[in-house]
């Protein structure tokens, strides 16, 4: 089966636009037009990566980032110069890429082009379970289990967590991490590295007030606390 892309698109010529040069690549397009279209998607489709524009007829597309997540699928939030709020919102709730909407059709197929390779890499480049602790770390399944647990994170935050978990006990300025993890993205400070650290935190088990797994350097940035007895 083809690589698929959930599209969601509010505008209905835009969306045949977009549909048609994405289904142009050879990828299998599942398009829908409002929030609630995209939720039933969701719920039935399998798909890897999830383009979002912002302004839907029902809700605001961070909403629906939100909704459609699931293990091993990247989000890209459309948005446009002027959703500066949400563009705060849509990071908290874990978009992965960001793009000026509206988009222009060869830009969206470039960028799901990187995104389709940067996790065909992933899977090349970085077999091998890491054990770090409590945590068991596998990027072939894109999977992390915490004594044994599963942790379900999107694809972003694993990739920040497995950046952290391939040095344990290495400081990784937020620079750094916005090399490594993001990339040249649009949007992007280092103030989103913030977030996802304490979305981490959040999903691992790990109290910000006195964090064991993922700890803050102040000035310098964050590192996987090492277990004294590895």
């Amino acid at each position: 089966m083809s690589a698929s892309v959930l599209l969601v698109i509010g505008d209905d010529e835009e969306r045949l636009h977009l549909r048609r040069a994405l289904s142009g690549e050879g990828w299998r397009v599942i398009p829908a037009g409002s929030g609630s279209q995209a939720r039933q998607m969701a719920g039935r489709e399998d798909f890897e990566i999830a383009v979002v524009d912002n302004r839907l007829p029902d809700e605001r597309g961070f909403q629906v980032i939100s909704a459609v997540q699931k293990p091993g699928v990247s989000t890209v939030a459309l948005l446009r110069d002027e959703d500066t709020m949400d563009r705060i919102v849509g990071i908290e709730l874990g978009a992965d890429y960001y793009m000026r909407s509206p988009v222009n059709p060869r830009e969206l197929v470039a960028r799901v082009k990187q995104i389709f390779r940067k996790r065909e890499r992933a899977g090349d480049g970085d077999s091998g379970r890491i054990f770090v602790g409590e945590l068991e770390i596998d990027p072939d399944q894109v999977q992390v289990l915490k004594n044994g647990k599963e942790v379900l994170l999107s694809p972003r935050e694993f990739k920040l967590l497995h950046t952290l978990a391939r040095s344990p006990g290495r400081v990784f300025p937020r620079t750094a991490l916005l090399r490594q993890v993001w990339g040249e993205e649009e949007y992007i400070d280092e103030r989103t590295v913030n977030v996802y650290v304490q979305r981490l935190r959040n999903k691992l088990g790990d109290d910000p007030t006195d964090p064991k797994l993922i700890e803050t350097v102040r000035g310098f940035g964050y590192r996987l606390v090492r277990p004294t007895a590895q």
